[in-house]
Order: C-alpha cells, then sequence, then structure tokens
C-alpha cells in the first residue's frame, strides 16, 4: 500500500492533507472567533452596570454585595464605582474626573495609588501622579477598559474602607458566559437600598456569538471528509477488481478479503486521524484546548471506517466477472 506504484498512496496523501487542512482550517476560525469576542468585549460586550433605575429615586447598592460577585462563576471582575468630583490636576488638566472604585474591579489598584485613564495620556507605571491637594501617588496607567466601565478619561482612586455603598456596580463577565441568563443570577445576589436598580449594557447582541459558533455547520468538516476519503477509496478498489479477483481465485474466503480490504482503509484512517491531530501539535497557540478538535478528527476516522464497511460487495464479488471487469 505504500510503495510509491501504489494507487492507494493517493489517497493516503488526500487524506493526510484533508485531515492536517482540517485542523488548520478550524484553528483560523477558533483565532477569528476570540478575535471578534475580544473587539465586541471592548465595545462592552459582558460588561454589565447596574445602577439606579430612575434618576429621581436612587438607590445605593451594598458594596459588600458588589465586591461578592467576583466570586460567582463567570464573572472576571466586578465592583462598585462612585464619583467623588470633578478636579483639576497639574498633569493631566482641567475638570477630570475621579471616581472611587474596588479593587476587585481595577485590580491595579491593588499595586498603585491611583488609576489615570488612558485617554488622558498619562503613560507609564511607577509614576508620581500630583494630586489635586498638593500630595503624590504612585499612579498606574489605565488599561483599555470596555464601554460600560467609563473610566478611560477619568482618575480612579480606591475606595475607603469605609465606603459601604456605590453609585454603580460594574461586572465583567467571562466572554463564553451568555450575560442575558446571567444578569438575573447576578442581580438576585445584590442588596440594595433606596430606589430600585437596573442593569444595562453598551452592547446588544441579536444572537448569541458563542451558541453560533458551536453549532456551526463546518464542524462537521473533518467528518465529511472523512466519508468523502471513503468513497473515494471504494472508487479505488472499484478499479483492483483483477487483483481481488486474483485472491479469490487463489482460494482466499469472502471474508479474508473483506477483512484485507477494510484493514487496508483502517491504516488510512488511522494515518488521516494521526495527520488531524499531529497538526494540532504544531498550532497550539490558536486554542484554548487544542484536544477538543481532536474527537472531530476521530470522528472523520470512524467515518471513513464506516464508508469502508461497503468493500463487503467487492469481496463477494463473483471472482470470473471480476477478473473481466478492469
Amino acid at each position: 500500500m505504500f510503495s510509491r506504484h501504489s494507487r492507494l498512496l493517493l489517497l493516503l496523501c488526500f487524506g493526510v492533507f484533508t485531515a492536517a487542512g482540517a485542523s488548520a482550517f478550524a484553528a483560523y476560525q477558533w483565532a477569528s472567533f476570540t478575535d471578534a469576542l475580544a473587539v465586541s468585549a471592548l465595545h462592552g460586550r459582558n460588561t454589565i452596570a447596574f445602577q439606579s433605575a430612575d434618576v429621581t429615586a436612587p438607590a445605593e447598592i451594598d458594596r459588600g454585595s458588589c465586591e461578592a460577585l467576583i466570586a460567582q462563576p463567570g464573572v472576571v471582575h466586578a465592583g462598585g464605582v462612585s464619583l467623588i468630583r470633578s478636579a483639576t490636576f497639574a498633569q493631566l488638566g482641567p475638570a477630570v474626573q475621579v471616581y472611587a472604585a474596588s479593587p476587585t474591579l481595577l485590580p491595579q489598584l491593588a499595586v498603585a495609588d491611583v488609576v489615570v485613564g488612558r485617554e488622558l495620556g498619562f503613560t507609564g507605571d511607577g509614576r508620581l501622579l500630583l494630586m489635586p491637594d498638593g500630595s503624590t501617588l504612585v499612579a498606574a496607567e489605565g488599561r483599555e477598559e470596555p464601554a460600560g466601565l467609563n473610566l478611560g478619561s477619568a482618575v480612579a482612586v480606591p475606595m475607603t474602607p469605609t465606603q459601604k455603598t456605590v453609585e454603580r456596580c460594574v461586572v465583567t463577565l467571562d466572554r463564553f458566559v451568555d450575560a442575558t441568563e446571567a444578569t438575573p443570577r447576578i442581580s438576585s445576589s445584590l442588596r440594595a437600598s433606596g430606589g430600585a436598580v437596573a442593569a444595562s449594557s453598551e452592547f446588544s447582541e441579536s444572537t448569541d456569538p458563542v451558541d453560533a459558533f458551536v453549532n456551526r455547520p463546518d464542524r462537521y468538516l473533518p467528518v465529511v471528509l472523512g466519508v468523502l476519503c471513503g468513497i473515494v477509496g471504494l472508487g479505488m478498489n472499484r478499479f483492483r477488481s483483477s487483483d481481488i479477483a486474483s485472491y479469490r481465485f487463489s482460494g482466499t474466503t469472502v471474508r479474508s478479503m473483506f477483512l484485507l480490504l477494510f484493514f487496508e482503509q483502517s491504516l488510512l484512517a488511522g494515518c488521516f486521524a494521526a495527520a488531524g491531530s499531529l497538526a494540532l501539535a504544531f498550532i497550539p497557540g490558536f486554542f484554548v484546548q487544542p484536544s477538543a478538535q481532536i474527537p472531530w478528527v476521530l470522528a472523520g476516522a470512524a467515518a471513513w471506517l464506516i464508508v469502508a464497511t461497503a468493500n463487503v460487495l467487492h469481496s463477494r464479488g463473483d471472482p470470473s466477472s471480476l477478473s473481466k471487469d478492469r
């Protein structure tokens, strides 16, 4: 079968390249999908803000219950944000809004005294920032925050231990979490007094991109390719009728002939599975879990073997007729 004169060598090459190509295509899809999620996250996807539903009846959200949301499944960051005042900074300019924020929402506040939004042009971490009262604090440059947090052009300082309530509770969910389903669960864990609390997001989507990606039709590509390779293998065996007839005339039983043909296809299907799996070893950076693609490659190999069972038709053919059918 592996001889350079063997017809099946062409099928072997075809199977290897299609399996590796299917894995590479899956990696490309995954990379495109995660890039799209990252872009939509910056536009506010999976960032939920809980605040007063009516400005005339402001609600006070319990700070402890807000920060405790970080322990819930699927929550990446959660914490309170409250406006302190607008102030003039010698290094930043006038009318800069100053917010008090939870370190659970802005992890940089755990290592720096103040976080300066990226839009204010204050670059570099560990620099000293002159505060309006004349004191100097160690500042960190703000990261690119998602829409809904609204701290890109503001200065954030840690909340004092005595602050028990917040104006807004902002929650950032994992990119694979369905925000629509998670919002009621998260909202039920918040404690508030005064007016009603409503959840809002600056990003809306008509369909869940994660669900659409998981249920995409082309995830079955390895299975389709396995079926195609199996059909090509059947076609090649159709042109080997004289060889099959020689085996039958020499006393090979139908069962043995079928096992021989099926064993050939099993080796080819095994190479298909190996090529698709090994290809993932060269592109691990494109997957969170490369092993998630392996079952689809194995399913393609299994589909090849299922189609290969049709070789029983060649095995049961009349040797005299097979010898004439070239």
